[in-house]
């Protein structure tokens, strides 16, 4: 037993000398054969980083705020002038007249020159009628006839006849007269303006004529046949002689509103008036004529017409 340690100990010190001690020998006595050949092992490559270029993200590209449209109005084109109709200067132009409702003021200020007037009832009515102090009641039957005397505010006033003293208030609307008086209004307005009409065409023709007329007739040939004198403020002292003295009665010299120039055809002097005048419908402008001769006024008369002027 003593000899296997022995043996074993001899070993490994054996194995021992030649893994240490036997290189250093060989070195030093250049025993090449036994030199243990050192691998060296070789040098690392060095690491070459790789330069890593970072990309960043595009930026979101924020676009400049655009400036705001401010929307003006279209500016309007300015409408091309129109050209002006020729008016002829002696053309007869009709009036504007107003309607029966704005003559009356909506029925509520009939003219004097509405009454008497007949008119037809348009229900069964009970009236108290008055004469004076006294009254009496009486019953008209739808379709009865009575008379329109006069207005009472929104009332008429009624009378058996034209003539009766007796008096009775009624509602217009149960009578007639609207129709009555519309109808009436209208057929006024056609004739008027046919009238003012007829006066415009007999002015021009009675221009034309003094223009168109001989020496001798334009004239004052006679003695005494003198242009009529026309004063300061426009009138003439003639024609107001004339009124004043009762020879018409319509016209008067405040409501005249013009005062035309005269002319002389076949030796008459004509003197055309334009004047205000009360009619049934209200107030509306007439035309008239004074015709004078050897300084006087012959008479008055309605221009166009030729209806002689009370």
């Amino acid at each position: 037993m003593k000899g296997i340690l022995v043996l074993i100990l001899a070993a490994a010190v054996g194995y021992i000398s030649y893994q240490y001690a036997y290189p250093i020998l060989a070195g030093y006595v250049k025993f090449e054969k036994h030199k243990k050949e050192i691998v060296v092992a070789p040098a690392p490559k060095p690491v070459v980083k790789k330069k890593v270029t970072v990309i960043e993200p595009p930026k979101p590209v924020v676009e400049a705020p655009k400036p705001k449209v401010v929307m003006e109005a279209p500016k309007p084109e300015p409408m091309p002038e129109m050209p002006k109709p020729v008016v002829d200067p002696n053309q007869f132009v009709a009036p504007v007249l107003p309607t029966i409702e704005e003559a009356t003021k909506n029925w509520t200020a009939l003219p004097k020159s509405a009454f008497p007037r007949q008119v037809t009832m348009k229900r069964d009515l009970q009236l108290s009628m008055k004469i004076g102090a006294s009254s009496a009641s009486t019953q008209v039957k739808a379709g009865g006839k009575m008379y329109a005397v006069g207005q009472d505010g929104a009332n008429i006033l009624v009378s058996p006849s034209d003539t009766s003293p007796m008096r009775g208030a009624v509602a217009l609307d149960d009578t007639d007269l609207k129709d009555v008086l519309t109808q009436g209004y209208e057929r006024w307005k056609i004739t008027y303006t046919e009238t003012l009409k007829r006066a415009h065409e007999f002015k021009l023709v009675a221009a034309e004529r003094a223009k168109n007329a001989p020496p001798e007739s334009k004239g004052t040939a006679k003695a005494g046949n003198d242009k009529p004198a026309k004063d300061k403020d426009g009138t003439y002292p003639l024609l107001v002689a004339s009124m004043k003295s009762g020879q018409v009665t319509e016209i008067k010299p405040d409501i005249i509103k013009e005062w035309g120039e005269p002319q002389l055809t076949d030796g008459v002097w004509t003197v055309i008036v334009k004047y205000e005048t009360q009619t049934m419908f209200g107030k509306f402008d007439t035309e008239a004529q004074a015709h004078i001769k050897n300084g006087a006024v012959e008479k008055w008369i309605y221009t166009g017409s030729g209806e002689v002027v009370p």
